[in-house]
């Protein structure tokens, strides 16, 4: 089995990181900004009025957007870009839009958690069939309290199955506010499975180096 097409921006500040991939990121799934171009006050503005503050390098600990992002950016609909920007569009110039990018904080509390949670958004992404299999299994076990909770924290409603998948695979303690572990325990059960049966491999029981090798790696 081939691994997932991944590209894994790994930064030693999540300050660097935010700064970096924040436009990007909120281009794709953010329920305000969401295929809108932006400037860096306009969102800054709107985050903290809704948040109470800009607070977004320390809210969000790994970032993830598939190929398709990338296309404005390179394109000059964000120009100007900031340099951390421009770094991002350079590490990714061979990507493709069937690629995903992840970035991640080697430093970062909880970082094994969030390299394993980006990772599944990067195999959802770049795997028809794995992708089909997982939505019909979400939508089987139908727990809809996940959908709220997901909501709050932030996610548009386009990207809900694919957190879900990330959430209850790889950390259902931090949706537990409104869905219990035990609740989703069977659940990610049957995801870990069917993320074997696509990649050989269990994103649970790997080691983080070893799920580095199956990535493009850049160390920031």
């Amino acid at each position: 089995m081939n691994p997932p097409q991944i590209y894994l921006i790994e930064s030693k500040s999540r300050q660097d990181l935010a700064e970096m991939f924040m436009r990007f990121q909120e281009y794709y799934e953010s329920p305000e900004f969401k295929g809108k171009t932006f400037s860096i006050d306009d969102f800054a503005h709107w985050y903290a009025s809704k948040y109470g503050s800009f607070s977004y390098a320390k809210d969000w600990y790994g970032f993830n957007i598939p190929g398709t992002v990338l296309s404005p950016f390179r394109e000059g609909k964000f120009d100007p870009l900031t340099k951390q920007e421009q770094k991002l569009v350079d590490f990714c110039k061979k990507a493709s839009e069937n690629s995903y990018v992840i970035g991640t904080t080697s430093s970062a509390e909880y970082f094994e958690e969030t390299i394993k949670h980006e990772f599944v958004h990067g195999a959802f992404y770049t795997n028809l069939e794995y992708r089909k299999e997982v939505i019909g299994c979400i939508k089987n076990f139908g727990i809809e309290p996940i959908d709220k909770c997901l909501l709050k924290m932030g996610y548009c409603n386009e990207v809900l199955t694919d957190e879900t998948n990330a959430y209850v695979l790889v950390e259902p303690d931090t949706i537990q506010e409104y869905v219990s572990v035990n609740n989703t325990k069977n659940l990610r059960d049957n995801l870990d499975k069917i993320f074997v049966k696509y990649f050989g491999f269990s994103v649970l029981k790997t080691e983080i180096p070893a799920l580095m090798s199956r990535t493009e790696h850049v160390l920031v």
